[in-house]
């Protein structure tokens, strides 16, 4: 029908429609041909997504097998924490902004001189301290000179490992076959005030010779006095046979005005580190006087275990 009437059109009608369908013809023809080529040059969708899965899969299993194989094994050694490098505290089990913090309580100038100062590594768990704890030996470069003095005065030896009497007049008074004098002890039931008595005093303790006398002194006087018996046990080997023996009097306890002290001055105090100082010196400047201890309360830096033994030693 279609062709019937084409016939009756001029010939140059029939011409032009004839070009038109040609010209439709190659239209369709390359769309269908450029069509066929995209889709052989692209993988299916779902296959490159399951296919890219897939390999994300792979490439995350094998990170982790790297990671897991670049984490250091732990173990325990000796080590100084003011010494201790990067590598050798990772190694020991810590985290590394475990490790950022000690590094910069030491870049402040910070010195743990006791195992105990470590316990106060911000960050560090009671387990993890208590793991390390029996491994922790500080160098004799960060000990007081005097309690130095007084280890090896204490314990010294010859050439040959036999032990020298602490003092040498102990030794000229055997040769001499002259009694040695002793201070005498104090009986059963008798007491002194551990906040008010000398050296001299304190060595008429059972158990108590130049030494720990010297060493309570030493930690009395870091701490303002003692408010408990416990206390004396925070020095390395006490005798703890010796508390039946002390009365303790907290009337002179010498506190520490947390509203005037500066930062320096407040870390010297055992129970209180260069993070909780520094807490309490930015708190002051921020919100003003500290009036009660609650507020302290208010600073991460501080448990209740740390405010319970500070609380003694601070005043307003």
């Amino acid at each position: 029908m279609f062709w019937k009437e084409i016939g009756y059109l001029s010939k140059s009608d029939r011409r032009a429609i004839m070009t038109l369908l040609v010209l439709a013809v190659l239209i369709v023809i390359t769309v269908y041909a450029l069509g066929f080529i995209g889709k052989e040059s692209n993988p299916i969708p779902a296959q490159t997504t399951s296919r890219q899965q897939s390999q994300n899969i792979t490439s995350k299993n094998t990170s982790a097998q790297t990671s897991e194989a670049a984490r250091p094994h732990q173990e325990l050694f000796y080590f100084d924490p003011n010494t201790a490098d990067s590598t050798q505290l990772i190694r020991l089990g810590l985290q590394a902004w475990q490790v950022r913090n000690i590094y910069k309580y030491r870049a402040k100038g910070g010195i743990y001189r006791t195992k105990e100062d470590f316990a106060y590594v911000y960050g560090l768990t009671a387990g993890q301290y208590h793991r390390l704890a029996p491994y922790i030996k500080i160098s004799d470069e960060y000990k007081p000179a005097s309690s130095l003095a007084e280890v090896r005065n204490h314990n010294r030896y010859d050439n040959y490992g036999k032990k020298y009497y602490s003092e040498r007049k102990e030794i000229a008074d055997t040769k001499s076959e002259k009694p040695t004098t002793y201070s005498p002890k104090l009986k059963k039931g008798e007491h002194i005030n551990i906040n008010a008595s000398d050296t001299t005093l304190l060595k008429t303790i059972p158990g108590i010779g130049s030494y720990y006398a010297r060493q309570t002194m030493r930690y009395r006087n870091q701490l303002g006095g003692f408010v408990s018996k416990q206390q004396l046990l925070e020095i390395e080997d006490f005798p703890e046979e010796a508390l039946q023996y002390i009365h303790i009097d907290k009337d002179n306890i010498q506190k520490l005005n947390v509203n005037k002290m500066s930062l320096s001055r407040l870390k010297r105090h055992p129970y209180i580190n260069y993070y909780q100082a520094r807490a309490i010196t930015d708190y002051r400047r921020l919100h003003g006087e500290i009036k009660d201890i609650k507020e302290l309360k208010l600073m991460k830096e501080f448990t209740e275990f740390d405010l319970n033994r500070i609380e003694p030693y601070i005043e307003y």
